[in-house]
């Protein structure tokens, strides 16, 4: 069986065309044995040292199970684990988390600390989201960069 090896991998994709359109065009794809992906994965590793990488390397060698490769995954954190699956282990500690602040009170006190705050009237406004969000990209965009 063949895998889908993406030549420019999607989270440089982004970086570099400012979204993932087009990412997954042929001429951006090889078919690899599992093997071979495994190996490609391995020589990316020690050649920039992503951690994407290794963790592609060892899941697909078989090194990690999908239990472990989700849990390390989950804890890169920050825009590489945008809409990724959780691992079992992860979605308990959030949901601890979670119900601990909650008894704490935390959203009373966030709410109270917030009452009378003016900077966060406009935060609403598509305008200020726009804004927002362009800041957003730039900041990730530089962040990939220096790690990359």
């Amino acid at each position: 069986m063949k895998h889908k090896h993406h030549i420019t991998p999607k989270h440089r994709w982004k970086v570099l065309y400012g979204s993932l359109e087009g990412c997954d065009d042929p001429t951006n794809i090889e078919l690899l044995t599992v093997e071979e992906h495994a190996e490609v994965h391995r020589t990316l590793y020690e050649k920039y040292g992503r951690i994407e990488d290794k963790l592609a390397w060892l899941s697909l060698s078989s090194k990690i199970g999908k239990e472990e490769f989700h849990l390390l995954k989950s804890s890169i954190g920050g825009q590489n684990n945008k809409n990724k699956m959780k691992s079992k282990a992860h979605k308990r500690k959030i949901s601890k988390s979670i119900k601990v602040n909650h008894s704490k009170g935390i959203y009373d006190k966030i709410s109270k600390s917030m009452k009378g705050n003016k900077n966060s009237r406009n935060h609403s406004s598509l305008e200020y989201r726009k804004k927002q969000s362009e800041v957003m990209r730039k900041y990730w965009a530089k962040k990939k960069r220096s790690v990359a």
